[in-house]
C-alpha cells in the first residue's frame, strides 16, 4: 500500500465509523420520540393521589387570625407584629401594624416558634430559656427562639398544628392579641 492510499483508507474508515454512530444515534432519538403503542391489556392509569394534609394552619386561616389579633391590638391601643407558624415552625403569615417597631416581626416569629415546638404558651418556657440545653438548641436554630410571653399553640384535634405569636407591647397584651387571633380557629 502506498503512503497516500493508507491515509485515504484510514480517512474512509473513520468517516464510515462516524456515519454509523450518527445514524444509530439518530434512529434511537427518533424511536425514543415515538410513543409505544398501548397494550390492550394495560389497565387505565390511576387518578393521582390527593395532596397530603397541610402540616399546620392554611394561609387563609392564618390571615383571618392575624386580622383578629390586629383588631384586638387596636382596641388595646397598641401596635404589634404577629406571626403564624406551622407545626414545623415554618412561617405561614406575618403582619406588622403601622407604628410597630421593626424588630417586633422577628420577636413575634421567635415566640411562635418556641410555642409551636414545645406545644405550650411561650411564657411557660422562660425558665427553660436559661438552661444550657435550650441555649444549644437556640444556637442550632440560629438564635431565632424567644421563650418569652406572647405566643400560644394552635390546636386542632388535640394536636399542635402551629402557633401564633405577637410582639410590640407588654407581654400580657401580646398574648391577649394572640389569644384573640386563635379564637378565629
Amino acid at each position: 500500500m502506498l503512503h497516500g492510499q493508507g491515509e485515504d483508507f484510514m480517512m474512509r474508515e473513520h468517516l464510515s465509523a462516524a456515519l454509523l454512530v450518527a445514524g444509530l444515534a439518530a434512529s434511537g432519538a427518533i424511536s425514543a420520540q415515538q410513543p409505544a403503542a398501548p397494550s390492550p391489556q394495560a389497565p387505565a392509569p390511576a387518578a393521582p393521589a390527593p395532596p397530603p394534609p397541610t402540616p399546620g394552619p392554611t394561609m387563609a386561616e392564618a390571615l383571618k387570625a392575624l386580622e383578629a389579633a390586629r383588631a384586638a391590638a387596636q382596641k388595646m391601643g397598641v401596635s404589634l407584629s404577629c406571626a403564624v407558624v406551622d407545626s414545623r415552625g415554618d412561617l405561614v403569615a406575618l403582619a406588622r401594624m403601622d407604628g410597630a417597631r421593626f424588630f417586633t416581626t422577628d420577636v413575634a416569629r421567635g415566640k411562635a416558634l418556641v410555642s409551636g415546638i414545645f406545644d405550650q404558651p411561650s411564657g411557660n418556657l422562660a425558665q427553660l430559656g436559661s438552661t444550657a440545653m435550650f441555649q444549644n438548641f437556640n444556637t442550632a436554630a440560629q438564635g431565632r427562639l424567644y421563650p418569652i410571653q406572647g405566643a400560644l399553640p394552635i390546636m386542632r384535634n388535640n394536636q399542635t398544628i402551629g402557633a401564633m405569636g405577637c410582639s410590640g407591647a407588654a407581654s400580657q397584651q401580646d398574648e391577649d392579641a394572640a389569644r384573640a387571633g386563635l379564637a378565629s380557629f
